[in-house]
């Protein structure tokens, strides 16, 4: 059948209906799953593939997972396809983040979709399952050296056979962690969601007839390529290079680069992180597969955001990872929280390059400022006071602030990048089914990129063990020596992150004076141990009344903080947005200590003594190429004779 020749009605209805298909199968998941990742946060994806594995369609709740199943199927193709083979009523079940996915709490469930006893597509269905086995709990091991310190790695397990549940794979797979019903709960979401949508799919074969659905799958995957490659010709060719630092490998605090050159020529671009650091000790890295499904956070979001999320905006994009370096690690170096670390640095990386590009393309709408993926994320793992066993995440980074744009502020505490539609834990629903009591949330003063147009404020957050047995407590992230993002033509990055562990403290006798910590002062008031610890720590033993306290990261600013109106600024010092003192030093504006009121002629005078200093501070341009580049040339000069 000609894909041009297709009824154009009948193709929007049936294009249409694929989303609200795979959005069935999400709502499936979340009905069938009892994690707080999925139900709470939404982070869950399902999706309908080619038989090849090239996804037609995705609905996900976090972009990480918009890449679908498709490794994971081409890898079952690859590997299965003889033998045993694949037959109707099949689900197969993978967490092997060597084939796809970011790590293996990221467990997929695929399923071939027959009709008449030929293979005519296949559905797939993602679930964040906190809970691996692993060294640590909760299913990314902070202290993991290795990819066999992570947990369970399962590579095509049939768990559903000829449309019968297998209770003996199913049990081999959910006793080997430590929260077998948690696990369970969430291997059955995933067969759940797949036969909701493989059932709908089949639906559409007898009304439409499988050729013209086999007909507009296919061009579905060909206008996504078609939109994604018309959306490259509108933009100008060239090349533009960002790097950034993590400051943990995940075993010690010890700084790493990752580095992005994006070349866009015609209707093609291509993404190089040649140049980036050798994978780390630890478990901050990403495999390929990572690398990837990183990159589409920025692509769908930033880049081809009008663009239907199908296997044909792939198509257009080259990846370049070395291998052996941290953004395309070698088997079996340890993974498990490369996503809270250097996939935030891939992606910001490649943001800053398509945010260069589309301004000098001439459209400043699309330009955002540093918008980081997560900033700091507790994990745990423990028993209740019931003794039933506790797993998993707490989902606050979600939460993170977005980067400011050449004509305003970014949203205060608006999400991050990854995760469009999931959203952060809900306090009353935590502290129900967890051992652990809230201490607050707030937005947190100077946590935002400073600059004309400020970048969005970051949340502050603490959690106290409260109701448990026994319980690890760790942490995933980085940011806390060097920005995990960036600031635009003169703005500033988000501020570091920071994060407080308290254990032994006398905070148990500051609840019945009505006293609750509410900030870092107010933490370092209390008296006992009292920790700074790295964004990227392991789970280490609490009790009830220990406690952690953290800021995430907010958004990157947007041009020189000098150019922003004072009045703004007073306004930022009222609302709690910056201090008084960031104000002054970094503003230039000098606001009324009690009545908030802007100091006008205090204000010019600052501003004047400021851009003051940077003329006699500053460095030509010449000078530059005299003192640094001529010298470092001569020196490679020398060498290679």
């Amino acid at each position: 059948m000609n894909l041009d020749e297709l009824d154009p009605a009948r193709y929007e209805i049936f294009r249409h209906r694929l989303f609200h298909i795979l959005e069935e199968g999400r709502i499936a998941m979340r009905r069938v799953s009892g994690s707080p990742v999925t139900v709470e946060g939404g982070e869950n994806m399902c999706s309908l593939h080619a038989p090849d594995g090239d996804p037609i369609r995705v609905a996900a709740g976090i972009l990480l997972h918009c890449v679908g199943a498709r490794d994971f199927i081409i890898k079952a193709n690859e590997w299965y396809a003889d033998d045993p083979g694949f037959f109707e009523g099949d689900q197969l079940f993978f967490n092997d983040p060597y084939i796809g996915g970011q790590h293996l709490v990221d467990m997929v469930v695929i399923k071939p979709i027959f009709h008449e006893g030929e293979l005519i597509a296949w559905t797939g269905s993602i679930v964040h399952t906190p809970e691996t086995g692993g060294m640590d709990p909760g299913g990314q091991s902070a202290s993991a050296t290795e990819a066999y310190h992570e947990g369970i790695k399962i590579q095509g397990l049939k768990i559903v056979e000829g449309g019968k549940f297998r209770p003996e794979v199913y049990r081999t797979i959910v006793e080997q962690t430590r929260d077998p019903h948690l696990v369970g709960l969430d291997a059955k979401a995933r067969i759940a969601a797949n036969n909701v949508v493989a059932r709908r799919y089949l639906e559409l074969v007898e009304r439409f007839g499988v050729d013209f659905v086999s007909a507009a799958s296919k061009r579905v995957i060909r206008d996504s390529e078609l939109e994604t490659r018309e959306r490259l010709r509108q933009l100008p060719d060239g090349t533009w290079r960002s790097r950034l630092y993590g400051d943990t490998g995940g075993i010690e605090e010890a700084p790493y680069k990752v580095q992005c050159e994006m070349t866009k020529r015609g209707d093609e671009v291509t993404f190089d992180f040649t140049g980036s650091s050798p994978e780390n000790h630890g478990s901050n890295n990403t495999t390929y597969p990572a690398c990837w499904s990183t990159l589409f956070v920025v692509l769908a979001s930033q880049l081809f955001w009008k663009v239907t999320w199908g296997g044909g905006m792939f198509r257009p994009v080259t990846l370049v990872a070395p291998e052996g370096t941290v953004v395309n690690c070698r088997y079996p170096t340890a993974v498990s929280c490369g996503v809270h670390s250097t996939a935030t640095l891939i992606q910001e990386t490649a943001h800053e390059c398509i945010a260069k590009m589309l301004f000098a393309a001439g459209l400043p709408e699309d330009v955002n400022s540093g918008w980081p993926a997560a900033g700091g994320a507790p994990f745990f793992g423990g028993q209740n006071k019931e003794g039933d066993p506790v797993v998993g995440v707490i989902l606050d980074d979600f939460g993170s602030g977005l980067g400011a744009a050449p004509h305003r502020d970014g949203v205060d505490t608006g999400g991050a990048m990854q995760n469009p539609t999931s959203s952060t834990s809900d306090v009353e629903i935590s502290e129900l089914n967890l051992p652990f009591l809230c201490l607050g949330r707030r937005q947190a003063t100077d946590s935002i990129g400073f600059g004309r147009w400020s970048g969005g404020m970051a949340p502050e957050v603490g959690y106290m063990v409260y109701g448990a047995r026994e319980m690890r407590l760790g942490l995933l992230g980085i940011g806390r020596r060097t920005p995990a993002s960036y600031g635009m033509f003169g703005g500033y990055p988000a501020a570091l992150a920071e994060a407080y562990q308290g254990r032994d403290t006398d905070i148990r006798q500051w609840f019945p004076e009505g006293r609750i910590p509410q900030s870092f002062d107010d933490v370092l008031e209390l008296d006992g141990e009292l920790r700074s610890i790295p964004l990227t720590s392991p789970a280490l033993p609490v009790n009830d009344y220990d406690f952690i306290y953290w800021r995430l990261w907010g958004g990157g600013g947007y041009g020189d903080p000098l150019d922003r109106e004072p009045e703004r600024v007073a306004d930022d010092v009222r609302g709690g947005a910056i201090s008084r003192e960031a104000a002054r030093v970094v503003f230039g504006v000098a606001v009324d200590p009690d009545t908030g009121a802007l100091d006008e002629s205090g204000t010019e005078a600052l501003r004047e003594r400021i851009r003051d200093e940077r003329r006699r501070e500053a460095v030509p341009g010449r000078s530059l190429v005299r003192d640094v580049a001529q010298p470092a040339v001569a020196g490679a000069q020398r060498s290679a004779s």
